[in-house]
């Protein structure tokens, strides 16, 4: 399900889809008030953003972290499209890392929700 490539760049999603996808959409979850579904959508936004924010200031044009308002498109969608988004966000997620650790210098300094990261 995970392309190799983002697998072995993100170890750490195998993990988590696993258990996503062993438990149902509106099942709780250890963050109160949040269900899987909930903490799906957050992730897909996790991996949309920095490869937004990364993309643009790798070609020359930087752009501030969005809000969690990010996430709203995602709340509307299926869950077929919910888990497609999230596997492309991952995947343009690496695409786009790749690309930095390529072209940048490791200690360039990205603009991160406010601070330099």
């Amino acid at each position: 399900m995970i392309p190799s490539k983002v697998d072995d760049t993100l170890p750490e999603l195998a993990p988590f889809v696993h258990a996503v996808q062993g438990r149902r959409p509106d099942d709780g979850t250890w963050c109160e008030a949040w269900t899987v579904r909930d903490i799906l959508v957050h992730q897909t936004g996790n991996a949309e953003e920095p490869a937004r924010v990364l993309r643009a200031f790798h070609a020359g044009t930087p752009v501030e972290t969005r809000s969690f308002t990010r996430e709203a498109p995602y709340r509307r969608m299926s869950d077929t499209e919910l888990w497609a988004a999230f596997l492309t966000n991952c995947e343009q997620l690496t695409e786009v890392a790749a690309a930095a650790a390529r072209d940048l210098s490791p200690d360039t300094e990205v603009m991160w929700t406010g601070r330099s990261v």
